[in-house]
């Protein structure tokens, strides 16, 4: 057998030996079943559902019909073999949302409309937190400032409360506090998720970063949704 069936074995052998350890209490399940319960549970394993279904099927002609008259027919190509070991990579250690980790501006409830629009032109930043009592309780964005405008005959920014504006939005609370623990893979399913909640068809405005992922924890980073979307599985 030459060294990239070797590798090719060895690590889809790791891979299924982990799933099958991790959601099957270490018994037997056939692999696709295997994937299909994994993917319901961890986002990394959907992620890359569909290479995993293509390699389980290269790994059953390599094993069960890997040659005629004495040849090989099935050898993993170089790609083939770094992609699979990249994805066993990734499912032991998952990228975390720790990688967003940024300084957060953010503004209270009885701030004036000026200081988070400074803040968007400043930092060019499209959300702000906004914070009442200690606890994140909206992010404010450009439709939130869209709806209080058109609800407006007059309009002064620095004589604005920020919490009037959010009471006069269509949508709040369009956001949701994760651990910066999370992978980065289950961050992009909660984000991909959203699109189907109230309002449907309409993803989070963002997701914010806190050490445990309570609203009322220091903010570690945010989370756009054009951030996440290289990590939304199909």
């Amino acid at each position: 057998m030459s060294r990239n069936a070797e590798k090719f074995l060895d690590t889809f052998n790791f891979i299924e030996k982990h799933l099958k350890s991790k959601f099957n209490n270490g018994y037997y399940m056939p692999f696709g079943e295997l994937i299909r319960k994994a993917s319901a549970k961890e986002g990394v394993i959907k992620r890359y559902r569909e290479n995993l279904f293509t390699y389980s099927d290269l790994r059953n002609v390599m094993v069960h019909n890997s040659r005629i008259n004495g040849r090989i027919i099935a050898e993993p190509l170089d790609d083939v073999v770094e992609n699979i070991e990249r994805i066993w990579e990734q499912i032991q250690h998952p990228e975390k949302v720790s990688k967003f980790k940024k300084k957060v501006y953010y503004c209270f409830t009885d701030d004036m409309l000026s200081k988070a629009l400074q803040f968007m032109h400043e930092y060019k930043i499209s959300q702000i937190p906004i914070i009442e009592k200690g606890v994140i309780i909206d992010v404010l964005n450009s439709s939130h400032i869209a709806d209080w405008l058109a609800a407006e005959k007059s309009v002064t920014p620095s004589e604005t409360v920020i919490g009037d504006v959010l009471s006069n939005a269509e949508r709040n609370n369009n956001f949701e506090t994760i651990s910066g623990n999370m992978s980065v893979f289950d961050a992009a399913e909660i984000y991909k998720n959203s699109y189907m909640k109230p309002p449907v068809n309409w993803y989070y405005d963002a997701l914010v970063i806190t050490p445990s992922g309570k609203p009322d924890e220091q903010m570690t980073g945010i989370i756009v949704l054009k951030d996440i979307a290289e990590f939304i599985s199909g």
